[in-house]
């Protein structure tokens, strides 16, 4: 309101719908709840005539006193009026507000020439505010740079994300979940109208999900509202400009002429402008536009429907226009539109080198995934480019089978696409978890690979030395990469993965201060800088950050690594490898429930479940269920947690060859198993299971699960009354932990470690230097535990609940409740649990919103975490 008061003319302008008129009526609301004086206009085509807008204008105007308290005197017609008009506003000695509404319908010479006589004579007490659909010609160049305007654009005019959400929720009553509202507010751009006209939608209907994903401009009430209040009143050359033009993602006048042949793009675009008619510029020169989406879909929609055959014409020749101009990536997408796949396939081919190397590969997908599979089969580079693509978007299984008739047909050729083919089989070896097989196929294959094919040359060495890491061969790993690094130029993503590898090896083997320095200059030495699309990078920066957010969080510089894995997380989601995904989404989680935030506890392990299901990724299943178990035991809910451990053992078989990668080097079934059995007083069990793996830790020179290993032995022998020896293993650890920083290791094993700690403080500390630890470190340890609980106990996760919870429950689930989460969690749609319980899918969704509401979760994969938490489900 300050800087209304400030302004001598407040301008309104933006489309239909915007909330223009709404804005204005608050705002004279406001005036009369301050005693000001109030005239209201609501314009229209007949105030053209000067005459009959002064005598609206008196009218209006009626209530204002001159500064002697007289009004001027009024009456006559033309000249005469319009002057006693202007003397009276001049003459005003109390605030007062002219609000005209629909000011676009002036556009006689004659009226706006008397509105800027008007301005000019507003006195410091009087403000002319006007809402209007295009720019008025009233002379706000002259008012903007006097500082006498204020103008309210489409953008202040959005709704807010918040503003939305009461809207829909709080006005409209509508139960949407938060992911819902946000898709929808993204669709609507903020639209007032669109929003309210959905929410009507809304109420009519139960699939609230279905409609929010498939709002458009097709929508019958809104498609009725732009066709009658935008649409129909334009004229017909900007109308079929309009349609034209819909079906560019970007819009520039050169490209515009390609596609109407009219040549007068320039002075449309700047019209369209001017009158607010959802045309928004995409940079500060205005040389291009965008539609709003909503708008945009609705013009296509129409387009369809008027000129059937128009679109890919259209298209075709955005394309050429495209290709003409050295854009060959939208070229591309108007080629598949308009149906040329062949010559898409052709530009496609010359781009996809780049947008490999720089990891463009959803992109790629997207593009292949439009090609009728007969035209990509006539072209075998392309048909690998994609298995290339496949891959790096984690869909292993698609990309193998996309490799294996290169592989079948060319087993002994030496020819590009079979050393080609080659390589990716080893990448996709890899990322399968397959690192013994990757490592003997990948050992050979390097030497045949071109000295100039950086991105196979890294790629593959990235792969070769990440199945030697996990089979302990590190000497090999660490020359691999740096022959690796020698080859690759600083630009290209693999480098990232090549310098990481270096720290995750310093990780395992227990030198965290080298580790921490790598992953810091890997990832260019900053927190979190990453700003690249989600799902367009592979590799590089991202994953390099999630390697460092592991090395931190250990090291106990907690906030550092969540702001890594924050942005991280929608990478390891898209096209992480297995290891970037787990390690993301566990510690993630970690981070969450330190925090006491048990909701993004549980939200995160759902992810990585249901993304592990997704890419059938046994390990990934299984981390999921190994953190579920983890603070479950040091909760106490010891069944729950025997109920996550048996879950685990399920996708557990990878831990037989030791062979899996960092993101699991600690957390493993028999880690698990060991820290149940402790917990439940099991302890020569626990023995049993931590000794043979201390053993083969030493072996494999596994120094940072070592430390882990040697407190939970500590916490076994102590529990059988051996407190010397238990003390013995926790010096053995404090040697290897304290001087590089493991300080998680320590914090993160519950209370029976966090006592051992004291007592070996209370009777080594002051020998600490001769037992090779570093007393500081133990003293800083010691205060961490004071300051708070350790990660997952009930003081520290104020939304656990005990192990019985569900058994006391007020509200407990039904029996046939409880038959429907066990189906949800299969993966059952729907449909499928109506068919196999013999009811309807109406009664289906009864019961889910009965179970969501009993369990306080918002989405379905939110009910099955919250249901194994509780041990309701398996």
């Amino acid at each position: 309101m300050a800087e209304a008061r400030a302004a001598r003319v407040i301008v309104l302008r933006a489309a239909a719908g915007f909330g223009k008129t709404t804005l204005m009526q608050q705002y004279a609301a406001h005036c009369v709840a301050q005693h000001h004086a109030v005239a209201w206009l609501r314009l229209d085509a007949g105030d053209n005539d000067l005459e009959r807008l002064l005598a609206h204008l008196e009218a209006g105007l009626a209530p204002l006193r001159g500064k002697r308290g007289a009004s001027a005197e009024t009456g006559g017609s033309g000249p005469r009026l319009a002057h006693a008009l202007l003397e009276r506003v001049a003459s005003a000695s109390q605030p007062f507000a002219i609000v005209l509404d629909d000011l676009e319908t002036l556009h006689g010479a004659p009226a706006l020439d008397f509105l800027q006589q008007l301005i000019a004579a507003l006195p410091q007490c009087g403000t002319l505010v006007a809402g209007s659909r295009a720019t008025p010609e009233i002379g706000l160049g002259r008012l903007r740079a006097r500082g006498q305007l204020l103008e309210i654009t489409p953008a202040a005019l959005r709704f807010s994300l918040q503003e939305t959400t009461e809207l829909l929720r709080g006005r409209c009553g509508l139960p949407l979940r938060d992911p819902d509202i946000d898709t929808l507010h993204r669709g609507t751009e903020g639209w007032a109208t669109a929003i309210y006209l959905a929410a009507l939608s809304l109420q009519q209907r139960s699939d609230h999900a279905a409609f929010v994903a498939s709002f458009s401009g097709t929508h019958l009430e809104l498609g009725e509202f732009l066709a009658e209040d935008i649409l129909a009143r334009q004229s017909d050359a900007c109308r079929a400009f309009l349609l034209d033009t819909s079906v560019l993602g970007q819009l520039s006048a050169p490209l515009c002429d390609a596609l109407t042949g009219r040549g007068d793009a320039r002075q449309m675009l700047d019209h369209l402008e001017r009158a607010n008619l959802l045309l928004f510029p995409l940079d500060a020169e205005r040389n291009w536009y965008r539609y709003h989406r909503l708008f945009a879909s609705f013009l296509q929609h129409r387009l369809a429907a008027q000129a059937p055959g128009r679109a890919p014409q259209l298209h075709l020749a955005a394309a050429r226009w495209y290709l003409a101009n050295g854009y060959p990536v939208p070229a591309v997408d108007h080629l598949l539109q308009a149906g040329h796949h062949d010559e898409a396939l052709a530009a496609i081919a010359s781009e996809s080198g780049t947008l490999l190397a720089t990891g463009r590969v959803r992109l790629l997908l997207r593009w292949f995934d439009q090609v009728a599979p007969a035209a990509l089969a006539q072209q075998p580079a392309l048909a690998l480019t994609r298995a290339w693509a496949l891959l790096l978007n984690r869909r292993h299984g698609e990309a193998m089978a996309a490799v294996e008739p290169f592989l079948a047909q060319a087993a002994d050729a030496d020819t590009g696409l079979a050393v080609e083919a080659q390589t990716l089989h080893c990448v996709v070896l890899a990322m399968a978890d397959r690192v013994h097989a990757c490592r003997d196929a990948a050992t050979p294959h390097l030497h045949r690979l071109a000295p100039d094919d950086s991105f196979q040359y890294c790629i593959l060495a990235n792969s070769l030395a990440y199945a030697l890491l996990c089979t302990h061969r590190y000497d090999e790993a660490r020359s691999v990469l740096s022959r690796a690094m020698q080859r690759a130029p600083r630009p290209l993503p693999m480098r990232g993965i090549t310098d990481s590898l270096e720290g995750v090896i310093d990780l395992v083997q227990g030198r965290l201060g080298n580790a921490l320095a790598r992953f810091r200059a890997a990832s260019g030495g900053s927190w979190g800088d990453w700003s690249a699309p989600p799902g367009e990078v592979t590799g590089g920066k991202p994953s390099s950050d999630i390697c460092w957010a592991q090395a931190l969080y250990e090291h106990d510089a907690v906030d550092q690594a969540a702001r890594l894995l924050a942005d991280a997380l929608p990478y390891s989601k898209g096209n992480g490898p297995p290891d970037a995904l787990i390690a993301c989404h566990v510690l993630s989680a970690r981070v969450a429930l330190l925090r006491g935030d048990r909701g993004q506890w549980l939200q995160r392990l759902a992810e990585l479940e249901q993304l592990g299901q997704q890419a059938d990724a046994a390990r990934a299943l299984c981390s999921a269920w190994l953190e579920r178990a983890r603070v479950a035991t040091l909760e106490g809910r010891l069944e729950a947690a025997a109920q996550a451990v048996r879950a685990a053992q399920l996708y557990g078989a990878w831990e037989a060859g030791d062979a899996a990668g960092h993101a699991n080097d600690i957390e493993r079934p028999s880690v698990a198993r060991c820290r149940l059995a402790i917990a439940q007083g099991e302890f020569a069990q626990a023995l049993d299971l931590v000794e043979p793996a201390i053993d083969t830790a030493i072996a494999h020179q596994r120094y940072w699960r070592l430390i882990r290993l040697r407190l939970l032995r500590a916490a076994a022998l102590d529990g059988l009354g051996q407190r010397d020896a238990a003390l013995q293993d926790v010096t053995d650890a404090l040697r290897l932990a304290s001087h590089e920083g493991f300080v998680r290791s320590f914090l993160d094993e519950g209370q029976h470690v966090s006592a051992l700690l004291r007592h070996w403080a209370a009777a080594h500390l002051q020998q600490a230097a001769a037992l090779g630890v570093a007393a500081p470190f133990v003293t800083g340890v010691l205060a961490r535990l004071q300051q708070a609980p350790v990660a997952g106990t009930q003081a520290n996760a104020p939304g656990a609940e005990p192990a019985a919870a569900s058994a006391g429950s007020a509200d407990p689930l039904t029996a046939r409740e409880l038959e429907v989460l066990h189906m949800l969690s299969a993966g059952y749609r729907n449909r499928v649990i109506a068919q196999k319980l013999f009811v309807s899918e109406l009664t289906v969704k009864s019961h889910l919103r009965r179970i969501h509401a009993k369990l306080g979760a918002q989405s379905r994969t939110e009910a099955v975490a919250l249901a194994r938490a509780r041990g309701l489900i398996a």
